[in-house]
């Protein structure tokens, strides 16, 4: 393989923009992009203030390391889970935002509430089952739970979001941490009004055929 200097770029790139959004603190969470059977990541309990383009690890997608000289993410399962099964994605974030986070303790789903969410992200926003960081037991629950969705809440951990590309997956983070955060604070008022179930269906066809840019 020729090492993609650009791809690694955009990873440290959007690793300094989730941490200066205050997605992730300290070492945590993962970003990673998918390039020609490469998957580009970011390495193990690495600070992301000091990251540069040749710390990026690259594996194929069995986990074999083909470039760097540092570990990969301990969540390689997850991103390799979801690569493998999802041929419409190419970048994933992982993070560990406040809202996202209190709804993997609290709740199952998020029910279609918000226009631009069920769009953006899926009708029904699932938590999966809770496993071990870095185990592939929370890989296949996360992929179990994410479905054909944008995003994915990690039982008593965090936030995962996919996309064609970083800036989408950037997107769906953060319109997955405004709607926890919406249905949160909707709860303490009373009963949240859902929108129909036919509606949520039109609105993610729509974005995904004819809405959103190709």
């Amino acid at each position: 393989m020729v090492f993609n200097t650009d791809v690694a770029t955009e990873v440290v790139k959007y690793a300094r923009i989730v941490s200066e959004a205050g997605f992730t603190k300290g070492t945590w969470g993962n970003i990673s992009v998918y390039l020609g059977d490469f998957i580009y990541i970011t390495p193990s309990g690495y600070p992301y203030d000091l990251l540069k383009p040749e710390d990026i690890i690259v594996v194929d997608k069995q986990g074999n390391k083909l470039y760097g000289s540092l570990k990969p993410s301990s969540e390689l399962p997850l991103h390799i889970e979801i690569y493998n099964n999802r041929k419409d994605i190419n970048a994933i974030i992982h993070t560990h935002p406040v809202y996202s986070t209190v709804i993997s303790l609290t709740v199952s789903e998020i029910p279609p509430i918000v226009e631009d969410a069920v769009m953006i992200l899926g009708e029904r926003l699932r938590v999966s089952e809770y496993a071990l960081p870095g185990s592939w037991e929370l890989a296949k629950n996360a992929f179990i739970a994410l479905g054909q969705n944008n995003c994915v809440f990690l039982r008593n951990h965090g936030l995962v979001c996919v996309g064609e590309n970083l800036h989408e997956a950037f997107i769906a983070t953060q319109v997955a941490e405004k709607t926890a955060q919406i249905y949160i604070e909707a709860l303490k008022i009373g009963k949240v009004i859902e929108i129909p179930q036919e509606h949520a269906k039109v609105l993610r066809e729509k974005y995904l055929t004819s809405y959103k840019q190709k």
